[in-house]
């Protein structure tokens, strides 16, 4: 065996040139903006008066009830298997807090690690109808569109009718999933 031989066996252009391209990961950085988030969260939520229009404010609040979709670099980062989790408005303070110890200790970097990349329980919302591309779900995303066995056979209007109580975090015959489970084929209600 010659010495050029042996030397192109110790080549791995493919395998290699793709692992050397990968960035490391860092979890301190990875979780930065959901901590900058939640603070923000926590001002706007107890300034006095309360900042209710702040831009890319994370939480609604009516009838005493908060309604929270929280926002990572533009994704929709669901919480509890659903992009927008509601709560009552005396416990969001608290809410928040816990929310921000669990960041803190990692419990989240798994999906801040996979976001982006189909691994993780983001949901990309679609593109408008202004030219701008529309993102795709990831296949193993859970949304009704993946899920449902009857997708296709439903006009747009029903599809549509679907999505958005998937939105608001209740199933297609009005049932909140957090009570009731997620149940994507559930007859659409009226």
């Amino acid at each position: 065996m010659s010495i050029k031989s042996t030397l192109f066996s110790l080549i791995d252009n493919v395998g290699l040139a793709e692992t050397f391209n990968i960035k490391p990961h860092d979890p301190t950085k990875a979780r930065a903006p959901l901590l900058k988030g939640i603070e923000s969260a926590r001002k706007q939520f107890t300034a006095e008066p309360r900042m209710s229009k702040a831009p890319n404010r994370w939480w609604t609040v009516k009838n005493g009830v908060v309604a929270l979709t929280v926002k990572v670099q533009g994704d929709t980062f669901d919480i509890n298997g659903v992009a927008t989790n509601h709560m009552p408005e005396e416990r969001f303070v608290e809410f928040l807090g816990k929310f921000e110890e669990a960041v803190k200790a990692g419990e989240f970097d798994d999906e801040l690690k996979h976001k982006g990349n189909g691994d993780a329980k983001v949901r990309i919302a679609p593109g408008t109808k202004t030219g701008h591309a529309v993102k795709k779900r990831a296949a193993g995303e859970r949304h009704p569109s993946n899920d449902r066995k009857d997708w296709d056979s439903l006009s747009r209007g029903d599809k549509q009718k679907v999505s958005a109580f998937y939105r608001f975090g209740k199933n297609p015959d009005g049932s909140v999933i957090s009570e009731a489970g997620y149940k994507p084929d559930a007859p659409l209600k009226g």
